[in-house]
């Protein structure tokens, strides 16, 4: 009785080494890898294309594709854009404009961002949606447009930018609100920088002093960039230059500004009033919508 006794064992033994060896052997799950935030095109009108992060060629866009952080987007005349950011902002880019996606991070358990957009020439519509941050931020931008010349930093607003050799920049009044929707426009100087607050229903060209905002502004007709060359290298500011600028709390620029809590509209505190600065000058207005001509490829 005992040989048997052995040989069962031994089996034993033999079937649990073979057991985890094929344990080993099967292909084990890989956790999935998190995917990187991106933009989704919902809306194409005209001749739009993209160019993806490290290609030379450009693509015809189509609705449902999705760019990533390093794509741009172009609109030629006629045509816009409708993006849809994974923040649940949207950003439209009008005809002859292009526009680079520069940063996106965006963080859903903490419902946090970094959305940094490059406005190369041309005009852009951005609805910013509101986003809960932490306090060490809570007084700082996590969301903002650069141009050659400025940016814009926001936290949940309607803006308008154009860029058309100057910046302009315009906030969209939005009835209702408890307070007043507002940006901040800083210009990218490194010498005599300006920072400004631009308040809804205001225009302001380089962070100068606001003008009341013409109607006409705000619509995705842009005549102002037609022929301009699309296809020219970008070279969009660095990262880590506008996180430092939309970041920091260095004075404003201009009088002081007073939000109204009642749903009244805002006042501007102080010597001057918007659309004149404190020596008289009325600014020039932004540019005007009108036909829109032929776009170079």
């Amino acid at each position: 009785m005992r040989g048997p006794r052995r040989n069962d064992t031994l089996r034993i033994a033999t079937a649990g080494v073979l057991g985890a060896l094929l344990l080993l052997a099967l292909p084990h799950p890989v956790p999935a890898q998190p995917t990187a935030p991106s933009a989704e095109l919902k809306r194409v009108i005209g001749r739009v294309e993209i160019l993806h992060k490290g290609q030379t060629q450009w693509v015809p866009a189509v609705i449902g594709a999705r760019l990533v952080e390093g794509d741009d987007i172009r609109a030629f005349s006629g045509a816009q854009a409708e993006l849809a950011l994974p923040d649940a902002s949207t950003v439209t880019l009008a005809e002859n404009s292009r526009l680079l996606l520069t940063k996106l991070e965006v963080d859903r358990q903490s419902q946090s961002r970094l959305v940094l957009l490059h406005l190369a020439v041309g005009k852009v519509r951005a609805a910013i949606a509101q986003t809960a941050i932490t306090l060490v931020r809570a007084r700082q931008s996590n969301f903002a447009i650069s141009t050659p010349t400025a940016v814009a930093a926001a936290r949940g607003t309607i803006l308008w930018m154009l860029h058309d050799g100057q910046t302009w920049i315009a906030v969209e009044p939005e009835p209702g609100l408890r307070i007043q929707s507002r940006i901040e426009c800083i210009t990218l100087a490194t010498t005599n920088r300006k920072r400004q607050m631009v308040l809804a229903g205001s225009t302001t060209m380089d962070c100068g002093t606001p003008v009341l905002t013409s109607p006409q502004f705000l619509t995705l007709s842009n005549p102002a960039t037609a022929g301009a060359n699309l296809g020219a290298p970008v070279v969009a500011p660095a990262t880590a230059n506008i996180v430092s600028l939309i970041t920091s709390t260095g004075p404003e620029a201009g009088p002081g500004v007073s939000f109204s809590t009642t749903g009244a509209p805002i006042s501007v505190a102080g010597p001057s009033s918007v659309g004149v600065d404190a020596a008289g000058n009325q600014p020039p207005p932004p540019p005007a919508a009108g036909p829109a001509s032929p776009g170079a490829d």
